[in-house]
Formats: C-alpha cells, structure tokens, sequence
C-alpha cells in the first residue's frame, strides 16, 4: 500500500528470555491510511495491548519495523494519543485539569485563554460540560471513559489509538461511547486504531477490520473491508446481509484455522477408595437370609482346631 501513514513491517515481539521466552506477535504486517478508521479484533491475551504498544511507541519491536510516515516510530509522541482501557486519570485533578494537563504540554505556547477555550471544547465534544469541576472519584465509569478520549484529542494526535477502551463499560454505556466515537471520527477524520474483542463493535466504527490470531505468536488474518454506509445505524446493520457477511468472515477466521486455538489434553490420576462392591450371589456356609449379603473380601473363613 503507497499510501501508508502507519506501517508495521514483519514485525516480532516476545517478552523473558531462554527457556521461559514467549512469542506474542509473530510477522505483522499491517498498513493503515491516514485518516481511516481501523479495527483489530481478537481474544482476550492475543497481544493486542502489545500490538498498540509498538504502535505507540512505548515497546520496541524486537525485529521488523514500525513507522509513521515514513519515520521510524521509537517512542512516544503526541502524534499517537492513546486510550487506555483503565482511564490512566489523576484522582486529585478535576474533568477540566485532566484535560488541561494535556494541553498545557503539547501547547505551551498558547495563551491560558485559547488553552482554557480549547479544554473546553473538547469537553462538550463528550458531553461532560456539567462535570467540568468533578474528579474521577464523583464520576460513572463511562464518564472516566469520556474524559480520556477528550484529553486524548484535545492533543490534536494524528493518530488515535484506542485500547479497548470501552470493554469494562456495561451494554448502554458502551453502546453509547460507541456513537459518540464514530460521530468524533466522522466530524475530525483522525487516523483512528481501534482494538477491541467485539466483532459487532469493530464493524459498526471501522472502515476495515483486521481479526488477530489467538497466542502464542499471534498474526494478523485477512481484513475485511467494512463497505457499510456512515452513520451506522446498529438496529438496521442486524437485519443487513453485508453485515452478516462481514461478520462471518471475521468470526470464520476466530474460530476456525486461522484463530489457531489451543487445544490441551490434561490427564489426572484419580485415587478410588478400596471398597468392592457388593456380590449378590456370594453365598458363605453360614449364610443367614436375614442378614444381608457379604463382601466377598469381607469373609475370612478359617480352620480352628479345639481341644477338649
């Protein structure tokens, strides 16, 4: 692709080292246009926090390449704003001084009006105007989540980068973190990367989604081009053949061959206690139909011999 804005290059990454090393991404590949929208669906452990790590610039790859137009990418930069699934927020800072430690930093040499007026304006983006003066401790774990994407584009990256970020969120907030999202990246038109393990959610954001093998040496599969029409609207994608389409390629790939899923025989030796069971048709000498049946290692018969 000629056109790449972000390229991983036959890149490999492992964690230890000798007998106890282990590979987690294997020969990545990947292209990314700027200003589209990608996702990267995978099992949980597959590596993807790794993959937007290298993205990033936070790990290095072990071999291969990772670059951002045309450069080599070797540590973080506000190029490449990342969301984390944890929210990364300071407890003593406020929505806006969250915010405004980002900006403060990428834009020193702005006025304190013009940083204060651009707080702001990525505030409402996410709608948290009315939790302007909160801290993290006052807000919704879906609030905590709008904050980081507004300290996230208020850097104004060329690049998104989104770590699951809305995976320990219940089903509406999620739901609506989603819209809010794809209505962001439609108004801004940032590079986004988004990694999740929803199938339904990369398809209903991304221009094209990319399934991650399970681990360990994870891979990329096939990416599946996400033609829907923009908005999405994810009651009608339910009830489209495109979309079911797309979603069984990915899925097919998850779960068959391509997912490479492990599969372990675990053998266990069980301890039985000594106990026979009892023998109906044993019969000793002195047998009493009164009482019930012996074991038959339960009789010992034996020959006494008695003077008179």
């Amino acid at each position: 692709m000629n056109n790449s804005f972000l390229q991983l290059n036959a890149v490999n990454k492992g964690f230890g080292s000798g007998p106890s090393r282990t590979e987690n991404l294997r020969d990545i590949n990947l292209h990314i246009r700027e200003g589209e929208f990608v996702a990267i669906v995978g099992y949980s452990g597959s590596g993807k926090t790794t993959l937007i790590s290298l993205m990033a610039g936070l790990l290095r790859p072990d071999s291969g390449t990772v670059t951002q137009n045309g450069q080599p990418v070797r540590e973080p930069s506000p190029d490449r704003a990342v969301v984390f699934q944890n929210y990364s927020l300071l407890p003593w800072l406020t929505v806006r001084g969250n915010v405004q430690l980002a900006v403060d930093a990428i834009f020193p040499g702005w006025s304190a009006e013009k940083r204060r007026t651009h707080v702001e304006k990525y505030i409402a983006m996410v709608n948290l105007t009315p939790a302007l003066n909160k801290r993290p401790h006052e807000l919704s774990g879906g609030m905590r989540q709008r904050v980081s994407v507004a300290r996230a584009l208020a850097m104004d990256p060329k690049i998104l980068l989104l770590d699951e970020p809305l995976s320990a969120l219940d089903a509406l907030t999620r739901a609506t973190l989603q819209d809010e999202i794809g209505n962001i990246w439609q108004r801004d038109r940032k590079t986004v990367v988004l990694i999740t393990n929803d199938v339904d959610e990369g398809i209903l954001l991304a221009d094209r989604i990319i399934p991650l093998s399970a681990g360990p040496g994870a891979t990329l599969g096939p990416e599946v081009v996400v033609d829907l029409g923009r908005p999405r609207d994810r009651k009608a994608l339910n009830h489209d053949p495109a979309f079911k389409e797309i979603r069984r390629e990915v899925l097919d790939f998850l779960l068959g061959q391509g997912g490479h899923r492990q599969h372990a025989t675990v053998t266990r030796k069980l301890v039985l206690p000594d106990i026979m069971p009892e023998d109906l048709t044993f019969r000793p000498r002195w047998y009493n139909p009164r009482r019930p049946p012996r074991r038959a290692n339960e009789v010992h018969e034996e020959t006494l011999e008695v003077q008179e």
